[in-house]
């Protein structure tokens, strides 16, 4: 437990160079990726894997990251989760208004 709370507040630092950055984003620990999908630095192709990762946290930063592809969070739409689904669908709502 103590190495993923390491790893997610290495993940935060703000100096941290792209390739940890990416690194990060394909990490074990959901919070750990979480904590990457939701950096206004996170390169765009790994937001978009970060996409298709299976822990909603992951998914719900995703949604509140404003850099997030517009696919993805088309993508989000229709996920299985309704608490996924209905957040993209505010998120997809409140970018038209």
């Amino acid at each position: 437990m103590r190495q993923s709370a390491d790893e997610v507040l290495a993940a935060r630092a703000e100096d941290l160079p792209h390739e940890e950055l990416l690194r990060f984003a394909v990490h074990r620990d959901p919070q750990v990726r979480a904590t990457v999908a939701g950096r206004a630095d996170t390169p765009a192709g790994a937001l978009i894997s970060l996409g298709y990762d299976s822990s909603p946290d992951v998914l719900m930063a995703l949604l509140a990251n404003p850099r997030t592809p517009s696919s993805v969070v088309r993508k989000l739409s229709d996920h299985r989760l309704s608490l996924i689904a209905e957040a993209a669908v505010q998120r997809l709502r409140n970018n038209y208004r």
